[in-house]
């Protein structure tokens, strides 16, 4: 009976030692889960914190961004005073016709220059995309125009969003197929100015919206009025007028040691431009004058203010 007695006061001793155990265990269990609940408030109090730190600083950072890609474009449309460089730029090609002839000058005079091109090789086909590489291997430079023009710029009509979906985006496609390579720079299809008079609420809106989106894009501040059909003579501008209006657009700019963003066209039609060009590289160098070609960090040349 006494061995029985023992063993009973052991299995209660076990018991108890067990319940304890169990009631210890659950105590710390309970504190730790509370201290680990405290513990992961604070965290998400303090990630909370940082991520409305961070887009603070990320709002900072883009009105910084804008403020400064406004201020640059600006001074460089009205005359930055930083040095005469030429930005010699056409619009709308490049095409079978001209493109080559205006390479070729190019390498004769050691200059270099900008094609904003259309992409729609099936509506435009005097358009010549496969030339883009040789463009770019001459030492020249390729940037988005637009898909389409026709429809007076129907694309400027609806939302921002629209713009892109309809129009940039195809010819960015286009574009970069040809190249292999990501494409950063854009002119909008008549200049920046031109889009309030389609759409007063993209006015602002869609060039604020381009930067946004990583790229940069280029107005002009001298152009040779080659495509201003009150000038033509048998369909186009005399070459001879192209030349005098570059010329003496770039004198004043001249003048205040300033570089220049010019304005011709590689497009149907424009048979005199290719002829103008020559004598435009001469003239431009003649004031001191040296070439580049555009980039994401070339000034945009704006016509307008962005805010």
């Amino acid at each position: 009976m006494k061995a029985i007695k023992n063993i009973l006061i052991v299995l209660i001793i076990i018991l108890l030692i067990g319940i304890f155990a169990v009631l210890g265990f659950s105590y710390f269990s309970k504190t730790n889960i509370d201290s680990l609940n405290t513990q992961l408030d604070s965290n998400n109090k303090e990630l909370q914190k940082i991520q409305a730190e961070n887009e603070q600083l990320q709002k900072q950072a883009e009105s910084s961004y804008l403020e400064y890609k406004n201020a640059s474009g600006r001074l460089a449309f009205l005359g930055a005073g930083t040095g005469k460089i030429a930005y010699l730029t056409f619009d709308d090609g490049p095409t079978y016709q001209y493109t080559p002839k205006i390479l070729q000058t190019l390498k004769e005079k050691g200059a270099c220059a900008t094609w904003f091109c259309l992409a729609n090789t099936k509506q435009y086909q005097y358009i010549n995309l496969d030339i883009l590489p040789e463009i770019e291997a001459a030492g020249s430079a390729v940037g988005i125009h637009d898909w389409d023009q026709d429809s007076s710029y129907s694309y400027y009509k609806g939302s921002v969003d629209n713009y892109f979906t309809s129009d940039f985006n195809k010819a960015k496609e286009a574009i970069e197929a040809k190249l292999n390579h990501e494409v950063k720079i854009m002119r909008f299809a008549g200049g920046s100015s031109t889009i309030g008079f389609y759409n007063k609420a993209n006015k602002t809106a869609l060039p604020i919206e381009v930067l946004n989106r990583g790229y940069q894009y280029f107005d002009w501040n001298v152009t040779g009025l080659d495509s201003s059909s009150e000038l033509f003579v048998n369909g186009a501008t005399p070459t001879q007028r192209i030349v005098q209006e570059v010329l003496n657009g770039a004198k004043k700019f001249a003048e205040s040691n300033s570089p220049i963003n010019i304005l011709l066209h590689d497009t149907a039609g424009k048979s005199t431009t290719p002829d103008a060009v020559g004598p435009i590289i001469d003239g431009l160098k003649e004031m001191g004058y040296t070439f580049k070609v555009c980039d994401y960090d070339t000034p945009g040349f704006y016509q307008m203010a962005l805010f």
